[in-house]
């Protein structure tokens, strides 16, 4: 019975692998998460610079040229309005000045020009731009001829008019001092100051034959005109009506050179106003395009983040199946072991989890072997192997109770060996233990496996024989006490012996007996038993209340 006590540890359980096991799918997880998280802040870097050089190009290509050409347009449409002031121009210094700032509107015009150039957006204007840039500059400064010259003309027909007032004046004045005087030299005079005045080559091609006609009348002796006078009033380059004639055709070619400057001019602004469509039409493509990549690279950057989410719900997922639950698992295991019940705590993965639970389950194995070796200590007697004192009122109690439940019959045997201290002085203390264990073997061979056989003092034991009558308690009482007389223990090499007991039986005597009367009407009748000479059985005799007394044991 010793030896049972004897509690073999589990081995320890071995080590899960480390990369197949949870910390190796949860670096690889974590790893792959990173992975994915670098690919897209590059992913999403790359396309920010890609979308930052677009709009870069797209302001460099497009938006400036668009600005530069709208300044184009601007610096055309101020070269048209200079052209209305060079026909208005009344002297030289104005015409210089307008000249001055024409100048100045075609330098900046080239520089944007240029500009526009250089960015490579002329390439299907650029040539239709510079014909008509060529045309209009030199359509203004041929106009600037033509105003110079008309000016010059302008000089010089009141020049010439002062000439013919110079020739007329004497005329004119002996015309207004001699009363009913000739008046062909009023009407001389009149006739050239039309002529001055005259906006159709008809009209001086008319007055010069009536110049012609009043010249040749008889009358105009009066005049005192010399022949080269009269030449330069009527004919010569420097004549009233060659000069007029000149200016005439100098304002009709001035009239038609300003319409062609206007029209050069209205070409360079239709030239440039389709630069500029063209330049929104480039500005509005880059602009699809650059939302057609930012859409691109939205999905992608849509579809990489998915991915990312994907794979962290598997993640997630994964942590709550494969480590959440079975910690949990292991924590309820564990709350249950130590609250007594036993609960495998299995786990067969092949990881720190499964490890962590054959550690677990190990150390639960020990604990409840050492546990079992402890019950099983508290509850035997180390030397025999019976129930000690404390086991045996246990479990004779929950048997009582049943016997009163069910009405079954149960008697109560208490023996005591004779003459023990007398062993223990003659022959030792371990003959005495060997004795003790004799008698338990044989009390314990005899007895059923229901019955409860205890040693509830040095050399004092109690059976509890359930659903026995008192009569079968009297028979296993006796063959108890045969079997212990009859044999004979060795106690040393060749010496050996024998002993015999002493055995008190009582029966509950009413339905809510109790164990401490029973076992005291036994232990009376053990009592007896002594003093009738040992080595008998007495049997207690109950009364009515269910005390016992020694009076009341008799002899079997």
């Amino acid at each position: 019975m010793v030896a049972a006590l004897q509690v073999t540890a589990p081995p320890l359980p071995g080590r899960g692998r480390l990369l197949g096991g949870v910390s190796g799918r949860l670096t690889a997880g974590l790893i792959g998460l990173l992975l994915l998280t670098a690919t897209v802040s590059a992913g999403a870097i790359y396309q920010m610079h890609r979308m930052t050089a677009s709009l870069d190009r797209l302001v460099q290509d497009n938006f400036e040229p668009l600005l530069d050409a709208q300044d184009l347009v601007q610096r055309v449409q101020i070269l048209v309005a200079l052209s209305p002031k060079l026909l208005n121009a009344r002297n030289s210094f104005e015409i210089d000045n307008l000249q001055l700032q024409i100048v100045d509107m075609f330098d900046m015009l080239d520089s944007g020009l240029e500009q526009i150039r250089a960015s490579g957006s002329l390439t299907s204007h650029g040539a239709a731009i510079a014909r008509q840039r060529d045309a209009l500059h030199a359509a203004i400064d041929q106009l600037i001829a033509l105003v110079r010259r008309q000016m010059q003309l302008r000089d010089d027909i009141v020049r010439a008019r002062h000439r013919v007032d110079v020739l007329l004046n004497p005329a004119k004045s002996a015309v207004t001092v001699a009363e009913g005087g000739n008046a062909r030299g009023a009407a001389l005079a009149a006739v050239l100051y039309q002529a001055s005045l005259a906006t159709d080559p008809s009209e001086i091609d008319r007055g010069r034959t009536a110049v012609r006609a009043l010249l040749d009348h008889p009358a105009a002796d009066g005049l005192s005109l010399q022949a080269s006078q009269i030449a330069a009033l009527i004919d010569g380059d420097s004549s009233v009506f060659a000069i007029r004639r000149l200016q005439i055709d100098l304002e009709q070619k001035l009239q038609g050179e300003a319409g062609n400057t206007n029209l050069r001019a209205n070409q360079l602004v239709y030239a440039v106003t389709n630069l500029g469509a063209e330049l929104r039409r480039l500005t509005q493509q880059a602009r699809r395009q650059a939302r057609e990549s930012v859409h691109r690279a939205t999905i992608r950057t849509s579809i990489v983040m998915l991915i990312a989410a994907v794979m962290a719900a598997t993640l997630v997922v994964y942590l709550r199946i494969s480590v959440l639950q079975r910690l949990v698992a292991l924590r309820n295991g564990v709350a249950s072991s130590a609250a007594g019940a036993r609960v495998d705590v299995a786990d067969d993965g092949r990881d720190e989890i499964g490890d962590l639970a054959r550690s677990l389950r190990h150390f639960i194995e020990v604990i409840g072997a050492k546990e079992d070796e402890l019950r099983l200590l508290a509850a035997t007697d180390v030397l025999t192997g019976l129930a000690n004192r404390r086991d045996f009122m246990f479990r004779a109690e929950a048997e009582m109770l049943r016997t009163r439940r069910y009405n079954f019959p149960l008697c109560v045997m208490m023996m005591d060996i004779d003459h023990f201290k007398k062993v223990n002085d003659t022959w030792g203390h371990a003959a005495g233990d060997e004795v003790i264990r004799q008698v338990a073997a044989i009390a314990r061979d005899i007895c059923r496996s229901v019955d409860i056989v205890g040693r509830i003092g040095g050399e004092e034991f109690a059976v509890l024989l359930p659903q026995t009558s008192i009569n079968g308690a009297l028979i296993v009482a006796e063959r108890l006490r045969e079997m212990v007389a009859g044999r004979s223990v060795a106690i040393s090499r060749g010496q050996s012996i024998n002993v015999s007991i002493s055995v008190g039986v009582a029966e509950t005597a009413a339905e809510r007996d109790e164990l401490a009367p029973l076992l005291g009407r036994a232990d009376a009748a053990l009592y007896e038993a002594k003093q009738r000479g040992r080595n008998r059985v007495c049997v207690a005799k109950s009364s009515g209340s269910g005390a016992a007394s020694a009076k009341e044991a008799v002899l079997y």
